[in-house]
């Protein structure tokens, strides 16, 4: 498998990061991963984002950043009506407690600054297996029938899918 995704739609990701440098490291490799990648500078625009655009179901952000913090990001997500978005806190902290304390507060995986890109890329291809698998049955609903339903059958007092109850 080559650099980029094989699906012919490309993942959209939100990158909530105030430090340029960092934000441009990492969206280079997000491109060139082959995900879309819609930035924020600060909490406040992430949220933003974040609730108007729900074909978002990834998301990076920063712990300690203007405006809302990622804690506070995720605490909304988990609060909110809306599509489950996959989020990483990626936090320059390093101690135990923090990342317990990011987790519990509603973070999905924790990365601490600077980590590997091919740690980075294997978090993210978890995130996107737990979305896409989360999604499944809701997209076979929504998912028009190549074939009409069959007709219904008249109800009977006799029907050979249940099986007898032998008390």
């Amino acid at each position: 498998m080559g650099q980029e995704e094989k699906s012919t739609t490309k993942n959209r990701i939100l990158l909530a990061e105030d430090n340029p440098v960092v934000r441009k490291g990492a969206e280079h490799f997000l491109e060139q991963w082959g995900y879309e990648t819609i930035m924020a500078n600060d909490g406040d625009e992430a949220w933003s984002i974040l609730e108007k655009d729900h074909s978002i179901r990834l998301a990076i952000v920063d712990w300690n950043m203007p405006g809302l913090s990622g804690i506070q990001i995720c605490q909304r997500l988990r609060t909110r009506k809306g599509p489950y978005v996959y989020t990483i806190i990626f936090s320059a902290r390093k101690s135990l407690e923090e990342k317990i304390m990011a987790l519990d507060g509603g973070a999905d995986d924790y990365l601490v600054k600077p980590c590997k890109p091919s740690e980075l890329r294997a978090r993210l291809g978890v995130g996107r297996r737990i979305v896409e698998t989360a999604m499944a049955p809701f997209q076979a609903e929504t998912a028009p029938a190549n074939e009409p339903p069959a007709p219904e059958k008249p109800e009977t007092s006799e029907t050979p899918d249940e099986v007898p109850d032998k008390e």
